[in-house]
């Protein structure tokens, strides 16, 4: 190797390290705020379960940046587990692997009907680059679409093409509409409301909840549903925000919720802090139609290994998706609670390959 090549490989290395730092550092942020949370409820971390996770994280993951939500897992857990997947291991080396360049595809919203092909999608027209779009592809005009939304629904949702977590979400009534300045909006869809079930009511008062199915389709197979959650709002918000949301961790073989959710700042709780419904016992309604229909989706479209379907349930007992997420689907609070969710797979491998590792 000459002299100019090894300042190069160097220089690739040091950039990627700082690189990897930089997206690890708010991970590192989170769980070191989750570890005073969970400790402050006793689910403390023992020096034993420390090593073991930093052991696994550098024998088993290659590096000991996967580490930290390990201990967080197993903090909540109360043991550690094999077969965990850390949430930075899922996004630096996992989903670059599984999804590729692709991976931001689920974020164009104005794409997602015609590529799935799905009534379950609410759309009802669009806004691309100036121009209003029916859902069957034909021009239109705002007056048009005005009637669309309205002559059927008091109220819609616009979405945003690149929008996640809740962000970039605008509820729409006819005057609303009128004054509506859709000109510095870019690109979006205009749904339809959903009108959830009782039950999904109960614990989601006034946001519509959204029922996560992880769904993973190895190469030559049929697509698998492997992780479930409920993302519940609380009283006074309109839809759900990730930031502020609750999730409820949800068995993925028969829909049955865990008896405990979670805050986004690992707060523990048996029961909705505003209704007081209590979640252990119940199950989501419609849940393996649900299943059914996420993983059918997912077999449609084998470009992707894995993808993150956000359904929910409506007063009929009908399966309706919101959104898909094709990037990087979240799973801290699910893994440690009824994971490990994604063994034998030969995910713990990919690292061997992955060119955004520094080692």
């Amino acid at each position: 190797m000459s002299i100019i090549q090894l300042i190069k490989k160097n220089y690739r290395k040091s950039r990627l390290k700082r690189w990897n730092r930089l997206y690890d550092q708010s991970h590192v942020t989170r769980v070191e705020n989750g570890l005073k949370v969970l400790a402050s409820q006793g689910r403390t971390l023992s020096p034993q379960d420390s090593k073991k996770a930093e052991e696994y994280a550098k024998t088993v993951l290659g590096s000991i940046d996967f580490a930290p939500w390990l201990k967080l897992y197993t903090a909540y857990r109360g043991e550690f587990l094999e077969g965990w997947i850390p949430d930075n291991y899922l996004g630096r080396v996992v989903c670059p692997a599984v999804n590729g360049n692709l991976r931001s595809l689920g974020q164009y919203k104005t794409l997602s009907k015609k590529i799935l092909q799905t009534e379950s999608l609410p759309d009802l027209a669009y806004f691309i680059k100036g121009s209003w779009i029916t859902i069957a592809g034909n021009p239109s005009s705002k007056e048009e679409v005005r009637s669309i939304c309205f002559d059927q629904y008091p109220y819609v949702f616009l979405k945003k093409d690149f929008s996640f977590q809740g962000n970039g979400v605008i509820k729409l009534d006819p005057t609303g509409f009128a004054t509506f300045d859709f000109s510095n909006a870019g690109d979006f869809v205009i749904q339809a409301p959903i009108f959830q079930h009782p039950l999904l009511e109960e614990f989601s008062p006034g946001a519509v909840a959204t029922l996560r199915i992880t769904t993973v389709k190895p190469p030559g197979q049929l697509a698998k549903n492997r992780l479930c959650a409920l993302r519940i709002g609380r009283k006074g918000m309109e839809y759900i925000y990730t930031k502020d949301c609750i999730r409820v961790p949800i068995w993925p073989e028969d829909g049955r919720l865990f008896p405990n959710a979670t805050s986004a700042d690992w707060t523990i709780m048996e029961k909705h802090p505003d209704t007081g419904a209590h979640f252990a016992g119940k199950s989501i309604p419609s849940f393996h139609q649900a299943v059914r229909l996420c993983e059918n989706l997912h077999d449609r479209v084998p470009h992707f290994q894995l993808i993150g379907w956000d359904a929910t349930i409506d007063t009929h007992g009908e399966v309706k998706l919101m959104e898909w997420n094709t990037d990087e689907p979240g799973i801290v609070f699910s893994e440690p609670t009824t994971g490990p969710h994604f063994k034998g797979l030969g995910w713990e491998e990919l690292w061997k390959n992955a060119t955004n590792l520094s080692r």
